[in-house]
């Protein structure tokens, strides 16, 4: 034993080392409120500020203006699903820690339709304020003036919100005779209203917390809206004045949290409502609606290059409408019920340990999804398909395809909503050559059929890059669409040939009304390009972040329609709109935002052109009796500034961004008080588009007072 031992090479013992520290707990988190992917872009505390808005709802508006987006986006909380996303963007935009604008592929990845952007809000842990403002705002022309007052209190602390808040507002009508060039363009149009009297006022509340391990929601919101317009438009003989009055209470609760493996969300809506019209036609419409809502999500299995993401979505309406017009009463009632489920299946990833071609390919993810709309007709149902492919082959490169169909019965609205007049607007009619002033017929059309639609849609994006941040997306949309439910074209001889009911005249031939209730197309056919740049400039050359006084952002965004063409039955040939037939479509449109702060002062500017665009008379041809629309450009900026010390300030909730003083704004909208206008194919001047008929309002200025108290 001691020949073995002997044998067994002897270690020398380690240098002496420092006594190692003896840590009482280690805690390895990831980003709070990080999303599933990465956000293709994101707004810190500087860039929030910037937009100077009013509540995080109007963060996302102009977050989505900037980034292009065609439709609302999915938003999402701290990361997750919420029951109820409007339980959180009334508050101020200081509660705000970022906003995420995550990539196209995001949309499937929770839930969402394909087409939509998901927007991921990530809010301070504790919060507390109370914030007034009040707003006034009147043409330079005069004539009608805006005023409005909102008052909110809000608080979070932690999983658990509050927020109460007050608005109200009256708009003062603007009258013909008020705009002088309009009497002269219409004899005897002096006692008509050009925008109506409005007043609105609501209430509204929102909670949420905690029972046992689940989340709850509520909230409440009662509003109430009275509008009162006199024309002399109708076919009766006498100016009529019209009044249209609504009050409506809707409802909201849920609870969110885990069961069987899966994140759960449940939620309950409910409104009642109730619409009242006097004038040229008496309607009477209450609503009874409910919806009820369950959502859920969950990793099905670890896949070497991430987790298969599954999501379920279940919705069940039901509504009851009781209409009374002309002394007939209808009673209209809908359900619904629909089925929605997603898959996302990550292929490579470029975070794999294994290297070898995950590496080499980046992200890579499939996402397949489908649905299935049920309603209370058994021929009126809804079924939809679709697919997308997300890559990303380096972390500054993003390449996305998505590609839906769909079947889509026509929404309660399109079949159920009272018919009644809107307020009045100036058409040219082609078929006389003269502008009128209609009330057009609004409502729904009971007959209306399913449409079916397909969308393709490419996307790519890069960035960011150098010390601005350079961020460039492009996307490409083709949408196919038969039996399409759309709008009535622009009102021309060959519509008039189309839709002989819709088109109302006199025993004269004068136009008398236009009945704009929605319609179906035989088939229409759209391909728009759209392309943006963004970037983030400092302001203070060489001054770190946490020194410098400001910064400036710029959003440019171009939209260019390739295609955009409508087939209204077989008897007419296809539309193209572009060229002039039954559009008169801009092909070009630009637009350009600046939102920018230097100290206390802060600066947003808006800018948007939009190109040239033709409408034929007769199809297919040029003519002199086209009307020419000319390009339009509008430019309208807010400057800000706070009465007080520019400096945070801090509260028993932690350091704020915003100070307790008076915050001035002094905003001018139409800074160049541009109108639409138009001639004919032979350079005549275009009637209808005299300087106050498109547009009586043209520069206007707004001023605002808000206080943090």
């Amino acid at each position: 034993m001691l020949a073995l031992l002997a044998l067994i090479p002897v270690q020398e013992a380690p240098p002496a080392s420092p006594s190692p520290a003896q840590l009482e707990e280690v805690e390895v988190v990831g980003r709070r409120g990080a999303a599933r992917v990465a956000p293709e872009q994101e707004l810190g505390p500087e860039e929030i500020d910037n937009l100077g808005a009013y509540d995080i709802g109007e963060v996302i508006a102009r977050l989505s203006e900037r980034l292009g987006f065609q439709q609302p986006p999915v938003v999402i909380v701290n990361g997750r699903p919420v029951v109820d996303a409007r339980n959180f963007t009334g508050f101020p935009p200081d509660a705000l820690v970022r906003v995420e604008a995550l990539p196209p592929q995001a949309g499937a990845l929770y839930g969402g339709d394909p087409g939509r952007r998901v927007v991921n809000i990530v809010l301070e842990p504790e919060f507390r304020s109370r914030d007034a403002l009040a707003k006034a705002s009147r043409p330079t022309a005069g004539g009608t003036t805006t005023l409005s007052l909102d008052a909110r209190q809000s608080e979070i602390q932690g999983s658990s919100t509050f927020q109460m808040g007050l608005q109200g507002a009256r708009t003062t009508p603007l009258w013909a005779d008020e705009r002088p060039g309009y009497g002269r363009d219409h004899p005897g149009g002096g006692g008509n209203t050009l925008r109506p009297q409005a007043q609105t006022g609501s209430v509204n509340l929102s909670a949420t917390g905690t029972l046992s391990d689940w989340s709850t929601s509520f909230s409440a919101n009662l509003q109430t809206r009275q509008d009162r317009f006199v024309s002399s438009s109708v076919a009766a003989a006498d100016r009529a004045e019209t009044r249209q009055e609504t009050d409506a209470l809707t409802m909201a609760g849920g609870l969110a949290g885990r069961a069987l493996g899966w994140s759960v969300r449940w939620g309950l809506d409910g409104l009642v409502s109730e619409g009242r019209q006097r004038g040229a036609t008496d309607v009477t419409a209450r609503t009874v609606s409910a919806v009820a809502k369950l959502s859920a999500d969950r990793t099905l299995i670890d896949l070497p290059a991430g987790p298969a993401q599954m999501t379920v979505d279940t919705q069940y309406l039901r509504s009851r409408s009781d209409i009374r017009a002309a002394g007939v009463t209808a009673t209209p009632s809908s359900r619904a019920l629909e089925l929605r489920s997603g898959l996302t299946l990550p292929v490579t990833s470029s975070q794999s340990d294994r290297g070898g071609p995950r590496r080499l390919l980046g992200d890579l993810a499939l996402n397949l999804g489908g649905r299935l709309r049920l309603l209370d007709e058994a021929d009126a149902q809804g079924t939809g398909l679709n697919a997308g492919v997300a890559w990303s082959p380096s972390g500054r490169v993003r390449l996305g395809a998505q590609f839906a169909q769909a079947t889509d019965a026509p929404t309660r609205e399109q079949r159920f909503d009272p018919i009644r007049y809107g307020p009045p607007r100036t058409f040219y009619d082609f078929r006389r050559g003269e502008a009128v002033e209609i009330q057009p017929i609004l409502g729904s059309a009971p007959d209306l059929q399913a449409q079916e639609t397909q969308t393709l849609s490419l996307s790519g994006s890069t960035g960011p890059f150098g010390a601005w941040g350079l961020q460039a997306s492009v996307d490409l949309q083709n949408t196919r669409a038969t039996n399409a439910i759309g709008a009535l074209p622009a009102l021309t001889p060959a519509t008039e040939t189309a839709f002989p009911d819709r088109i109302l005249r006199d025993a004269s031939g004068r136009l008398t009304g236009i009945d704009q209730r929605p319609i179906n197309l035989k088939a229409i056919s759209s391909q728009t390009l759209s392309s943006g740049l963004t970037a983030n400039i400092p302001l203070g050359s060489g001054a770190p972040e946490a020194s410098r006084r400001g910064s400036v952002q710029v959003a440019f965004n171009h939209t260019w329609r390739l295609e955009d063409r409508i087939t209204i039955n077989e008897a007419l040939p296809r539309l193209d709109q572009l060229a002039g037939d039954g559009g008169g479509l801009s092909r070009h449109q630009l637009a350009l935002r600046l939102d920018g702060r230097y100290a206390r002062w802060g600066l947003n500017l808006a800018a948007t052109w939009r190109s040239g665009a033709r409408l034929r008379r007769d199809l297919g041809q040029d003519g002199p009796d086209d009307l020419l629309l000319s390009p339009l450009t509008l430019i309208g900026f807010t400057l800000s500034t706070v009465l007080s010390s520019p400096r945070s300030e801090a509260s028993d909730t932690g350091p704020r961004r915003r100070t307790q003083g008076l915050r001035l704004e002094l905003g001018v909208e139409n800074l160049f008080d541009a109108r639409p206008t138009a001639t004919l194919g032979d350079g005549r001047p275009a009637p209808a588009y005299g300087r106050d008929d498109q547009d009586p309002l043209g520069r206007v200025i707004r001023l605002s007072l808000s206080r943090r108290f």
